[in-house]
């Protein structure tokens, strides 16, 4: 037997507040078809998910497609269930129960490379997508790491940096187009290097600079800063940001799963976790 959950919006006021005559308005929006039956319910902080407990499983459900889009199965039952403030973890009770069991989640994303410059070998089994911004004091601190990683691992790791310039930092979305307008004089690496090395320094004409002590044929890289293509990657690299719900700047994935902590250890577990899926 199949379960069902009701979506309904009910438009509701106070009754001290609501005019002579006013009446409480609500409509259904629609069903969403469940295959084990509903007992709780817990909603993402962003309004776009809600975890079902089932008798039998949990139901990931998209309130934006309105459909299940996965599903954890349970050994035993539970009756109610509640989100980690970080939504890293569901917790789960039991009636009469003084415990509580507490399942760790991950989202596991298929990230595309996009018209993004690949770091390292293209054909390395483990993809580190990494969204960053050049003028972000936290990235540039990081970059050394992703460097380590890649030295580490150089035929399994490949990097793929998404430019998320921040609308604080001035100079960040020019950074992000001279990088992309290096990576046409295979000079990507060597500009990105610089620029995080300096990301206190960025303004219209140390980033000119730099490029041009990078080796840069300068009438070519002018051409190539007014490019559309170019700044069609930064603005492709900002809408995955928002489909993946990046809320900060860094953030990594690797193969499609979210990093929650960035030490050349924690990536290095979980890159020879990928390389064991992966087998």
């Amino acid at each position: 037997m199949k379960g069902t959950v009701w979506i309904a919006i009910i438009m509701l006021g106070i009754v001290s507040a609501m005019p002579a005559g006013a009446e409480m308005q609500w409509s259904v929006l629609g069903t969403i078809p469940l295959e084990d039956t509903p007992k709780d319910i817990a909603i993402s902080r962003d309004g776009t998910s809600a975890y079902v407990l089932a008798e039998q499983s949990i139901l990931l459900v998209s309130l934006q497609e309105n459909k299940v889009s996965d599903k954890i199965p349970l050994a035993e039952p539970f009756e109610r269930i509640a989100l980690s403030a970080d939504e890293s973890s569901v917790l789960l009770t039991k009636p009469q129960s003084r415990a509580i069991t507490v399942l760790q989640i991950a989202q596991v994303y298929d990230i595309p490379a996009g018209k993004s410059p690949v770091i390292g070998s293209p054909k390395a089994p483990v993809s580190v997508v990494a969204f960053l911004d050049l003028q972000c004091p936290y990235c540039a601190r990081l970059y050394p790491t992703l460097q380590q990683l890649l030295a580490k691992y150089p035929n399994d790791v490949k990097l793929i940096i998404k430019h998320y310039p921040l609308p604080m930092h001035r100079f960040a979305e020019k950074a992000a187009q001279a990088v992309l307008a290096a990576d046409k004089q295979k000079k990507y690496d060597a500009l990105l290097e610089v620029l995080f090395a300096n990301f206190n320094k960025l303004n219209d004409q140390t980033i000119a600079q730099y490029a041009q002590e990078a080796g840069l044929d300068m009438k070519k890289y002018n051409k190539d800063m007014a490019d559309a293509a170019v700044a069609a990657i930064i603005a492709a690299d900002k809408q995955l940001a928002q489909q993946l719900k990046v809320r900060a700047v860094p953030t990594l994935f690797v193969n499609g799963t979210a990093a929650k902590a960035r030490s050349i250890e924690a990536l290095s577990q979980m890159v020879e976790q990928a390389k064991q899926k992966k087998k």
